[in-house]
């Protein structure tokens, strides 16, 4: 595995394909369009982000200690960003 929320990562990355699909035909109608998308852009991702915060806590709180869930935790070292980490 790349990261341990790979359905946030997938969310993150449909919004982003929206908004960059999106992003070219409003730009070059209106800048308050693309302001627009891409205040959305960012709020999804804050979201994604503070929801795979949370649940890291609620899953160490959990399974912490237990041997399989820290070799995991260990192995897959992204929590949402591959390669952020």
């Amino acid at each position: 595995a790349l990261c341990r929320h790979p359905n946030y990562l997938g969310e993150m990355m449909f919004w982003s394909g929206v908004y960059l699909g999106g992003s070219v035909v409003s730009i070059q109608k209106s800048i308050g369009g693309w302001a627009c998308g891409t205040i959305g852009l960012y709020g999804i991702t804050l979201i994604m982000r503070m929801a795979s915060k949370r649940l890291d806590e609620k899953q160490n709180n959990v399974y912490g200690g237990q041997p399989k869930y820290e070799e995991w935790k260990a192995r897959v070292k992204a929590s949402l960003i591959p390669f952020s980490e």
